[in-house]
């Protein structure tokens, strides 16, 4: 049994064969006309006037729209669907949430309740539309989808889903289509499922195809269902395809209809097995214009041209329907399959069903009888005796017939019935159910009070519906229906439409609620009265602004109208709204009503709310504020008028024109002018009750509009429109069908000759002049002449003006060329192939007697003999298949034509397969038995088609074709076992045929106990799915039989017969329920086979509720709990027919015993603990065990301390938050506040500072401990004493000179302790010294007793009572006075520059100097080298002395540079004199020891000379003369010229620049200022160039070369 489940899936999961990798696509994106127009129509069909009144727009989403299959498994390959939801949830993508799309304001569509006698429907989508067929009978394939298919939710809820359809523009109630084939029964969850095992039996299973699979987000789904719709030909009807969420708006569903499936039908029925010889077929249409043709086995039948078959062999049967449509033809067919045999199966017979009386006693008397008629039409047309049977083996031996009316012994009863066909004897076996059903439990219902409507009278529309859920507490399967009489409700007659409209204020109606799955009824009635709404007046109303700036908006005073609206009425509120909806509702009233800024330039709609202020029932009525009502009220136009004269004068009727311009506005005027002057001056208005000419057109009118507070100025046109005449055509021929002189006639065919091919006319067809003229009784597009020739009228109207011409002409109907129906040809072709050479001409003969003015051609299909199209080219060498060859015959003088067809039927010789031998088992056989050999036609001829089988019992017979069995009569075997020989022939050529044998043989069946049906609840995955012991089975199948039997099981029959694919006996069943087929076999040539259903009953479907958590008080970890908040979470949005208990452990829970007795108050025994939930099912009794953890969370562990001690402070104040620490070891995860007293602790209110201010030496005070996690807490109370401070006397501070120059010096501090504690003992108190204010109040990092002070630092001192650790401080300073500072290096004397100045000057007034040499001024002069000293004192007698060395030294001389022109690189050596140590330094570089600069660039230099000690520096500019390595003469600045470098220092030196190819292009001189890269003024090229430069100067002469770039 189950102990736990947290699985939300659908119930029976396990078997829904998952398929999520594929889904269909849809887009919502569609409009209803399109997707009807587009996606759904095709064929035989004209449609109009599609719309959509309701679906998902309210609710932002579009609840239909197209689909396609794409690569899933979807039945149909595209289509349209409708929604309760968002369509596009339906697919585009796995979504394993539960589609509970749409709101409550999402309404629904009355027709789908009134159709279906249901209520409480909402969020509905429909789809609507006309449309005009062929046929007499219309259909398409449809699916419903749906998320309802979920646990046991089939068993009582389902959505509203109808086909409505009736035909156009009359009254006559709907008729839905979309019902369970043969029955009335809408086709819903409820009415279509699978058995919901341990819930409820199946419903029409047949047509559920299964669950979750996988193209759809849809739970579950029905097969491919069919509309269908007998209907009149050529008669506009009105569809409407509708579905809706009922009772509440959860679990959407969907209905998927196949693209393009809307289409003409005909229907020769289900197919037909029967004991009958002969069998009628009927196939008409209804349509007067159709023509038939009868198939056998896809071979056209000769001269079978009626809408009915007398049928006498069996085989399938095809109808194929010609009918003209729009210029073009349609051809519809059905196909059935007829099989004459003695065999005789029913139709499955309904349940009789009676409602229970009032005793609920389960017992009712039902007469069988009743049933007769159902029982006759389960089984073809016959004359049959039927009876009824208590047990099977009556009813198979004809037994204790039930001859009278009886009662029921059990609930359910299974009744026995036979049937018996008196005419040939066939036998037929059903069975049905009696069933008692109860009655509805109903609640009487309280009065219905509603406010009257708009209009005053006591008379409105009423929902009645409101009060369902009232009524019927809910109850899902329950329908309600209210009517006039009690007589109605009693019979379910008359119901009353919604909405109810009433006849008087206060009315009586009587209520029906029937079980919509027993159809048992209960009744009570309902009272109404209706309240009077506010009588005001309705209007029209009008605000008028009269803009002056024509920009459409303006400010209005709204309650400039309460007057004329209320006339006087008092005791109501009003109030203004800017839509109807919120008027009606009340909602979003105008704020400030005097002054109103229209939101809708010129014109808006608002509306009025007038309230009685004692009842609350409302009055609402429309205002128009209009920014210029003169303009935007009235309907200022152009007016036209038709010159029926065509003489181009016509008169206006002015005032008709004004009333038309006015619109109904009260107190408005027009008055018109010719001019715009006469308009301006208002002279010379025209007379508007005088006609008007006009002079000419278009004439334009200048209109001025008044009223009692505006005036407006406008204009209109005045315009006359010519009649278009067209000639007549004269006399037109018409080809006949026949050769009667009557046909129909595509009237339009001739519009583009009447109109000369001009576009933007209208052309119609009357039968008289009168009609023409008067355009009524106008022809239909396709009229049968009643004469031969006959005159028609016609009217030609133009599209762009509307007027009309009226004329005539004449039809002359010639008849078509006389033929006569030709013979089929049949061939025997003895190659295989199916194919052969026919020579087509040779049934000219037959088609006509005279070939004389015949044009005579052959084709493959009837439309293109129509067209006169792809006609057969080779006629006399035709290579033909079985087929129609269709001949067209044409009058070549008057081109009219015939067509006749003929059958080409090329028979192949049979094929054989190895035929299986036929074995007959009986119960105690004889070895004779009852062979019906048309039993293996279906075998033997392996889908042959045109071929039939006949029996014999010798190869001699099969080949000569006698002594044929009767196959369809029972053989008996002359000898067992018996071989019997077979000749399949064609039917169309018997003497192309082949033979074959097999073996017929009789044994007996082993014998065996019927097993029984096997039910266990699921496991804990609630999958559907358990390990069955198949073992079990074998021991009651084979109990006290006393054959040896070999028992295997198997999941098909096939399986079963054929003794493959036996299933484990430890066996998981894959389906449920599932049927298991049982094989027995005994060892003989005859098998056993039975079977029994696995069923797994689904236990309650739950979700894991979060554990319980309580905190403890006591902390004794035992609280009280309520264990049933814990049923919130486990349940799901529904759940019904569940009983919940609790219990310790699961062992109690599975034995059902000790529960818990009182679990609202329940205390835990440890903790944590478990405890379970045992959630039952009271109709199945399976249940579900669900763990539920109670934890009890413990206060915090504090610790107890009792009290506080601290110290007094200036202050009183005392930091709370250190006692966080005492009272818990860790302070993680926890809240800790305090609180003045006990009771706020525990109420964790008026909670204290932490930074707290005592009261008295010895305060309590209470803290609440709190877990942060789980809230848990507990509290704790302590003393908080108070403890005096010590004296810390100051003492005077400490000073002396630094021993050095840190600005540090050591002191003892100790010294200071007998200050600091004045009188107070050395052995209470002690004495630390620290460098902080914080360290001393701290007592932390004591500074060491003889400390290295800073000057003008202060020492803090820290007394502290040694019992009570109170402390109190003090502080001084440490005053280190500063050595001076005398900074004198060791100096050097340069020989250029004395004397020598040397300074130990500090700067600081009061201080006295003593040098070496006896002087006493701050600076003395040294003239000669040695070793000096000097001393400072400063005023505090601190004193510094400082020795140092004088040497000497001098500035170095530069005697003389060398530098190497012209040459690369360029070095420079410097040659100096003097007695110091020098650095040497070219321009900023760093200096160096070496006195020699290498790779010098060309160009002027500086090069210095440093002393090391100290002394002047000598600077000399050298110049280094080179050339320039390229030049870029760009204006920028940098290189714009070339010259050599120092040039200027050589005077007498010339250059001479060339180009490459030796042409000299400038002269240099050392004054040039350089060479600009330009010859002749013009720009020299990028390149390389050459220089010849003779320099002098120096005292030297020599010739430099070289060559530089020029680059731009």
């Amino acid at each position: 049994m189950k102990k736990f489940q947290v699985s939300l899936l659908v119930f029976a999961c396990f078997l829904c064969n998952l398929t999520f990798s594929q889904q269909i696509t849809i887009d919502n994106s569609f409009t209803a006309q399109q997707l009807i127009e587009n996606n759904l129509v095709q064929g035989c069909v004209e449609t109009s006037n599609i719309t959509s009144q309701v679906n998902g727009s309210v609710n932002g989403f579009s609840s239909f729209g197209y689909f396609e299959r794409g690569a899933s498994n979807f039945p149909f390959a595209n289509g349209i669907m409708l929604s309760t939801g968002n369509a596009i949830s339906g697919g585009n993508g796995q979504n394993n949430a539960v589609l509970n799309e749409g709101q409550p304001d999402w309404l629904t569509d009355p027709d789908l309740e009134t159709a279906l006698g249901i209520s409480n429907t909402l969020n509905a989508t429909s789809i609507e539309f006309d449309f005009i067929s062929i046929s007499n009978q219309l259909q398409f394939n449809y699916i419903l989808a749906s998320e309802e298919y979920f646990g046991d939710f089939p068993c009582e809820y389902s959505d509203g889903f109808a086909f409505l359809i009736k035909e156009a523009g009359t009254s006559d109630p709907y008729v839905n289509i979309a019902v369970i084939p043969g029955t009335s029964t809408p086709v819903n969850t409820n009415t279509i499922h699978d058995e919901i095992v341990g819930f409820c039996s199946a419903s029409n299973a047949q047509y559920f195809e299964g669950y979750n699979l996988g193209a759809t987000n849809y739970n579950g789904r029905t097969t491919v269902m069919t509309a269908t719709a007998t209907i009149t030909p050529n008669v506009q009807y009105h569809i409407k395809l509708i579905i809706a969420d009922q009772t509440d708006k959860n679990y959407d569903s969907a209905v998927f209809i196949e693209g393009n499936s809307f289409n003409a039908t005909v229907d020769l029925g289900d197919d037909i097995t029967t004991c009958a010889d002969t069998i009628l077929l009927y196939g008409d249409i209804q349509n007067p214009q159709a023509t038939y043709s009868w198939y056998l086995n896809s071979i056209l039948i000769p001269g079978e041209t009626q809408s009915t078959l007398s049928v006498t062999q069996s085989g399938d049967y095809t109808v194929m329907i010609d009918i003209p449509f729009s210029n073009t033809s349609c051809i519809i067919e059905d196909t059935v399959t007829i099989a004459l045999s003695s065999t005789q199966t029913a139709a499955p017979i309904s349940d009789y069903e009676i409602c229970d009386d009032t005793s609920a006693d389960e017992i009712e008397t039902f007469d069988l009888s009743t049933k007769d008629s159902e029982v006759l039409a389960s089984v073809p047309p016959s004359t049959y005796t039927i009876s009824y049977h208590l047990t099977n083996a009556d009813a198979q031996s004809n037994s204790n017939a039930i001859a009278s009316p009886i009662q029921n012994t059990s609930n359910p009863q299974t009744i026995y019935v036979r049937i018996e066909d008196t005419t040939s004897g066939c036998l037929a076996y059903s069975t049905f159910n009696l069933i008692v059903n109860p009655m509805p439990n109903i609640t009487d219902p309280t009065e219905l009070l509603v406010c009257d409507d708009m209009t005053s009278d006591g008379v409105t529309q009423i929902d009645l519906t409101e009060k369902d859920d009232e009524i019927t507490g809910g109850q899902a399967n329950l329908v309600v229906s209210y009517h006039y009489t009690q007589a109605d409700a009693d019979s379910g007659a008359n119901a009353i439409p919604m909405p109810y409209v009433n006849t008087n204020p206060s009315e009586q109606v009587f209520v029906r609620v029937i079980n919509s799955q027993t159809g048992c009824v209960s009744t009570t009635t309902l009272d109404i009265t209706v309240l009077n709404n506010p009588v005001i007046n309705t209007g029209p109303h009008y605000i008028d602004a009269c803009d002056s700036d024509h920009d459409g908006f303006a400010t209005f005073d709204l309650t400039t109208i309460i007057d004329d609206v209320l006339q006087g009425l008092t005791g109501v509120s009003v109030t203004f709204h800017e839509t109807y909806n919120d008027a009606v509702s009340g909602d979003n009233p105008i704020a400030d009503e005097t002054n109103y800024d229209n939101i809708v330039a010129s014109e808006q709609t608002i509306y009025i709310r007038v309230v009685d202020d004692s009842t609350g029932c409302a009055s609402v009525t429309a205002i128009e504020i209009h920014s210029n009502l003169l303009l935007t009220g009235t309907v200022i136009q152009d007016f036209s008028l038709c010159d029926n004269a065509n003489d181009g004068t016509e008169e206006f009727d002015l005032n008709n024109i004004a009333q038309v311009i006015i619109n109904g506005l009260p107190d408005v005027t027009v008055t018109f002018y010719e001019t715009l002057n006469d308009q301006t001056n208002q002279t010379n208005a025209l007379d508007p009750f005088v006609p008007y000419t006009p002079s000419s057109y278009p004439q334009t009118l200048y209109i001025t509009l008044n009223s009692p507070t505006c005036e407006e100025v406008s204009e209109i046109q005045l315009i006359l429109y010519p009649i278009t005449e067209f000639p007549t055509i004269g006399t037109v021929d018409y080809c006949d069908t026949d050769q009667d002189g009557f046909t129909s006639i595509d009237l339009h065919s001739f519009d583009s000759q009447i109109t000369s091919g001009q576009t933007d006319y209208s052309v119609t067809y009357f039968e008289t002049q009168a009609d023409a003229d008067a355009d009524t009784n106008q022809l239909p597009a396709f009229y049968t002449n009643t004469s031969n020739p006959q005159t028609f009228y016609i009217r030609v109207r133009s599209n762009v003006t509307g007027c009309a011409d009226v004329s005539s002409f004449e039809i002359q109907i010639l008849p078509a060329p006389l033929t006569s129906q030709p013979t089929d040809i049949v061939i025997c072709d003895d190659d295989q192939d199916g194919f052969f050479a026919v020579d087509l001409t040779q049934k000219i003969s037959e088609l006509v007697t005279d070939t004389t003015d015949r044009d005579i051609t052959f084709y493959n299909s009837q439309a293109d003999a129509d067209t006169a199209t792809n006609a057969i080219t080779n006629s006399t060498t035709y290579n033909a298949n079985t087929q129609t060859v269709y001949v067209r015959v044409v009058n070549t003088v008057s081109g009219c034509y015939s067509t006749e067809s003929f059958q080409i039927i090329v028979n192949t010789l049979p094929v054989f397969t190895n035929i299986s031998n036929y074995k007959i088992c009986e119960n105690a056989s004889d070895g004779i038995g009852d062979f019906i050999f048309s039993n293996k036609d279906t075998e033997i001829l392996n889908g042959q088609p045109g071929k039939q089988t006949l029996y014999f019992i010798s190869q001699a017979d099969a080949d000569n074709r006698t002594n044929i069995i009767d196959k369809n009569v029972a053989y008996q075997n002359i000898s067992n076992p018996q071989t019997i020989y077979v000749r399949v022939e064609n039917l169309t050529d018997v003497d192309c045929y082949g033979t074959s044998s097999f073996i017929i043989e009789v044994g007996s069946n082993p014998e065996f106990n019927e097993p029984s049906d096997w039910s266990v609840c699921d496991d804990i995955a609630n999958d559907g799915s358990e390990v069955f012991d198949l073992n079990e089975k074998i021991t009651e199948i084979s109990q006290g039989i006393n054959d040896t039997l070999d028992i295997t099981f198997h999941i098909t029959q096939a399986d079963a017969d054929n003794g493959t694919n036996a299933l484990p006996l430890q066996y998981a069943n894959t389906v449920n329920p599932q049927e298991i087929y049982v094989r027995i076999d005994n060892g003989t040539i005859c098998i056993s086979t039975t079977s029994f259903i696995l069923s797994v009953i689904q236990s309650p479907t739950v979700n894991t509720p979060e554990p319980l958590v309580m905190c403890d008080t006591d902390s004794d970890g035992s609280v009280t709990f309520d264990l049933t908040v814990s049923e919130f979470e486990i349940f799901d949005v529904r759940q019904n027919n569940i009983t919940v208990s609790y219990f310790e452990t699961l062992a109690d829970l599975d034995a059902n015993t000790n529960p818990i007795q009182t679990p609202t108050a329940y205390n835990n025994i440890t903790n944590p603990q478990t405890v379970y939930v045992k959630v039952t099912n009271t109709i199945s009794n399976c249940y579900v065990a669900v763990p539920l953890e109670l934890i009890v969370n413990l206060p915090p562990a504090i610790n107890n301390f009792g009290s506080v001690d601290i110290c007094d402070n200036e202050t009183d104040f005392y930091d709370l938050t250190e006692v966080n620490s005492l009272i818990v070891n860790s302070t993680a995860n926890t809240n800790i506040t305090y609180y003045s007293n006990a009771s706020d602790a525990f109420d964790g209110t008026n909670a204290i500072s932490t930074n707290y201010t005592y009261q008295t030496n010895s305060d309590t005070i209470h803290i609440r401990i709190e877990n942060a996690t789980t809230f848990c807490f507990t509290t704790y109370a302590f003393q908080l004493i108070v403890n005096p401070l010590p004296i810390a006397n100051t003492p005077s501070d400490l000073e002396d000179c630094d021993d050095d120059f840190d600005g540090l010096l050591d002191f003892n501090l100790t010294q200071q302790n007998t200050t600091i504690l004045g009188g107070q003992s050395a052995s209470s108190y002690s004495v630390t010294y620290h460098s902080s204010q914080t360290d001393a109040n701290s007592g932390l990092n004591a500074l060491p007793d003889v400390y290295a002070a800073s000057n003008n630092e202060t020492i803090y001192a820290r007394v502290e009572n040694n019992t009570t650790g109170c402390y109190n401080t003090s502080q001084f300073t440490t005053i280190v006075n500063p050595r001076p500072v005398v900074d004198i290096p060791d100096q050097v004397i340069c020989l250029d520059n004395l004397p020598l100045h040397v300074s130990a000057n500090t700067n600081n007034a009061g201080d006295t100097y003593l040098w070496s040499t006896n002087e006493t001024t701050p600076e003395i002069e040294i003239t000669v080298v040695g070793t000096y000293w000097a001393t400072v004192t400063t005023p505090f007698g601190c004193q510094t002395t400082q020795v140092f060395n004088v040497t000497v030294s001098e500035q170095a001389t530069i005697e003389f540079t060398e530098t190497i022109d012209f040459s690369d690189p360029n070095n420079i050596t410097v040659t100096i004199s003097g007695i110091g140590n020098y650095l040497y330094q070219l321009d900023d570089n760093e200096p160096q020891e070496s006195n020699v600069f290498e790779n010098v660039g060309i160009g002027y230099h500086t090069i210095t000379i440093i002393d090391l000690n100290g002394c002047s520096e000598v600077t000399k500019e050298v110049v280094v003369i080179d050339f320039p390595k390229f030049m870029t003469p760009n204006q920028d600045g940098y290189f714009d010229t070339w010259h050599i470098t120092g040039v200027e220092n050589l005077p007498g030196t010339v250059i001479y620049i060339f180009d490459r190819y030796g042409k000299q292009l400038h002269y240099l001189t050392s004054t040039s200022s350089g060479w600009d890269g330009t010859y002749n003024g013009e720009l020299m090229p990028s390149s390389d160039y050459w220089f010849v430069a003779d320099v002098k100067g120096g005292g030297y002469e020599f010739q430099a070369k070289g060559h530089f770039a020029l680059k731009r």
